[in-house]
């Protein structure tokens, strides 16, 4: 496969955006992986041998309970590859030699590049996310570390968890957003000239590999040019930057049944209803789109006179007398 060709398909795969046909084109490649092939000795010199052949280490020992014998990088190399499966360890090689800032341990990812809906995500240390559609976001399955870092590729409203010990990063291309506990969003797509970066609730810092640095509070917004590069501060009315969360949680006199899979969809969870007869009843109203699932089932459940129970983090069962 020509180099340019693998780098293209490589970066489709990370983004989210490879058709069915280019991840298959993928893994025919990873299948066929020569060492000695050109562009896996490309990845070799810019990542360096024991680097990859650690990160292959690691991720074969975890998946292996056979014996493992001492072996060279290039060796390790060889042989991890040979029985990992799949072709994400190599992806996200590639991916990270090319980027910046690294973030380590990105084991967890949302991506909505055909999305017509928000994610609603919550992280493990308590952070909430409004994932806008069209974006993705990479980030740990925990918080290990001294800083809670995630990566950014479009937009999203984050209220993040107090912690004085660990700042919480976000990563958006050559912008690094640093906060302790507080309310923004960011708009970073890929190809927009601007990332924007505005403060609802908190305080906020912005950097660039410039050097430059901006502080923000609650109804400030920095915008910064990928091409100047310039950071520009400005007054906003903050909360107007926050429409388009609440652009698919407003329902006027849709069933409760439609509403259940529009909200299964959004928070990631089974809605069951036990009595059938709930299912056509029609509901109004509207919400934010920043609310947690539990403040949204409340008000739903209040208004229709039901009930509602988490069975487990993933499973709500809705119950009450159905409508006539």
């Amino acid at each position: 496969m020509e180099s340019q060709r693998l780098h293209y398909l490589l970066d489709q795969y990370n983004k989210g955006l490879c058709t069915s046909e280019e991840e298959q084109e993928l893994n025919d490649w990873y299948r066929n992986i020569n060492i000695d092939d050109h562009q896996f000795q490309n990845q070799l010199h810019t990542t360096g041998e024991q680097w990859l052949a650690d990160n292959m280490y690691k991720e074969f020992k975890s998946r292996s309970t056979a014996k493992i014998y001492s072996l060279t990088p290039r060796r390790w190399v060889v042989r991890a590859a040979a029985v990992l499966a799949g072709f994400g360890l190599l992806v996200g090689a590639y991916y990270l030699s090319n980027r910046n800032k690294i973030i380590t341990d990105r084991i967890a990812s949302v991506a909505l590049p055909h999305a017509s809906e928000n994610r609603f995500i919550t992280l493990s240390d308590g952070s909430k996310v409004v994932l806008r559609h069209g974006s993705k976001l990479n980030f740990p399955s925990s918080f290990t570390g001294i800083k809670r870092e995630v990566e950014l590729i479009g937009e999203a409203y984050f209220d993040i968890h107090h912690d004085n010990a660990k700042p919480f990063v976000i990563h958006t291309g050559t912008i690094t957003t640093t906060v302790l506990g507080t309310a923004f969003d960011i708009s970073a797509f890929p190809g927009q000239k601007k990332v924007v970066v505005t403060v609802t609730r908190g305080r906020v810092r912005v950097d660039n590999d410039h050097k430059a640095s901006v502080i923000l509070t609650p109804n400030e917004q920095v915008v910064y040019d990928n091409q100047t590069p310039a950071m520009q501060k400005n007054k906003v009315e903050a909360e107007k930057t926050l429409t388009w969360t609440s652009s698919d949680m407003v329902f006027d006199g849709v069933s409760f049944k439609s509403i259940a899979a529009s909200l299964s969809r959004r928070y990631q969870v089974a809605i069951d209803f036990k009595n059938p007869a709930l299912e056509n009843c029609p509901i109004t109203a509207s919400f934010s789109g920043t609310e947690s699932l539990k403040d949204i089932l409340e008000i739903l459940c209040t208004a229709r006179g039901t009930t509602y129970k988490f069975e487990n983090e993933q499973k709500v069962t809705i119950d009450g007398i159905g409508c006539n």
